[in-house]
């Protein structure tokens, strides 16, 4: 986590803060996004579905405690060969919840806000599309670790970050969401039982 902080850093220095932050294509740099509208509905429904999927099991958690029906947490027993990766105890759970926050900003800021930025204006004038598919296989890439079905996805999450970024302008939607997605994580995970004191 300390060499993300670092990168960060050092992004911040070498772009500034405003190009780190946001991005103000103009059409010609993504005609296939700009020139036509129902290309530009097309993606802004993706966006949509995407960002629902990763608030369904907020949804769920929530409308199960209203309801207060039981949870069964399916998804928690499917994950048990990953036990070792996942928090377990709640002070676990508190610096994983810190740690998603973090990689959520620091990810954004260096896969989208920078490296788009260096792909894409400084030194390399890549077409922001170019540079956009870039930023995406190389942030899939870093997370080889989790194998190559999760690089995969974790790829077309980037490259749907990155979409976010460019039809927003801004870096704050894709620092959020990709927080959320990574807190939800908590929610599917069987939470560690209180010992009595």
């Amino acid at each position: 986590m300390k060499y993300r902080q670092t990168v960060w850093l050092v992004a911040l220095l070498a772009v500034g803060f405003r190009l780190l932050f946001t991005i103000s294509p103009v059409p010609d740099e993504a005609s296939w996004l700009f020139e036509h509208a129902w290309i530009r509905y097309l993606a802004d429904g993706v966006l949509v579905i995407y960002m629902g999927l990763i608030l369904l099991p907020v949804a769920v958690a929530i409308w199960k405690n209203v309801t207060k029906r039981p949870r069964k947490y399916s998804s928690a027993d499917a994950m048990k060969s990953l036990s070792y990766f996942l928090p377990a105890t709640w002070t676990e759970r508190r610096w994983y919840a810190f740690l998603c926050i973090t990689a959520g900003i620091c990810e954004e800021v260096l896969f989208r806000g920078f490296l788009q930025h260096y792909l894409h204006a400084f030194p390399f004038s890549l077409n922001l599309t170019l540079a956009l598919l870039i930023s995406a296989a190389i942030f899939g890439l870093q997370h080889l670790y989790l194998g190559a079905h999760a690089a995969a996805s974790t790829a077309v999450s980037g490259l749907l970050f990155g979409l976010m970024f460019v039809l927003t302008g801004n870096l704050l939607l894709p620092v959020v969401f990709h927080s959320a997605m990574d807190l939800r994580m908590l929610l599917l995970l069987r939470p560690p039982v209180l010992q009595a004191t």
